[in-house]
């Protein structure tokens, strides 16, 4: 863990030289959020342009494997690119920003979170939620249903739960949320 949190800071530094804005998810915001788990994961929503894209590459040095090119065209596409420590094994997978409503709503509502005694953006719960109810969606997890129970037993009462429910209706995830909140 302590490796990974430590790889995590390293990649969260280069973000910030670089200037791109940046929200930690997946099961780092799970955990932080609910239940704790053991993960090798490590998730982060990024606002990049390929530009920027080659600034990234340029401040995560080797033995970090940051293609340059990959990383400029993923962020041209906003599709899923990641970089890799090859001598710990340890990747983040980034994921541009989606220029949707809900892509570009649920980036605008990260917030500062203390994570290890340090300050890092991170993803709202409730849309912590939603990222992982669609992840479920598409594979089956069961791993993605318990972060989401995870984080509503442990924020119910904080969450928007306004927010949450429309927007789990409008992306047709109401019934998987229903299960959630039941559990």
């Amino acid at each position: 863990m302590e490796a990974q949190r430590d790889f995590l800071f390293r990649v969260l530094e280069a973000l910030e030289r670089a200037r791109i804005a940046y929200a930690v998810t997946g099961s780092w915001a799970s955990t932080t959020y609910g239940a704790p788990r053991t993960t090798h994961d490590l998730d982060v929503v990024i606002a990049i342009n390929a530009e920027q894209a080659a600034e990234l590459a340029a401040a995560l040095p080797p033995p970090i494997y940051a293609d340059a090119a990959w990383m400029a065209s993923a962020a041209a596409e906003r599709t899923f690119f990641n970089i890799i420590d090859p001598a710990s094994g340890l990747k983040v997978d980034f994921w541009p920003v989606k220029d949707d409503e809900y892509s570009r709503g649920q980036f605008e509502r990260r917030r500062q979170q203390t994570l290890f005694d340090r300050a890092v953006w991170m993803l709202a719960p409730e849309d912590v939620i939603l990222a992982k109810l669609i992840w479920y969606q598409a594979s089956e997890s069961d791993t993605q249903l318990r972060d989401c129970v995870g984080i509503w037993k442990a924020q119910r009462e904080a969450l928007d739960q306004a927010y949450l429910w429309s927007w789990a209706n409008r992306l047709k995830l109401d019934g998987l949320l229903t299960r959630v909140t039941t559990a």
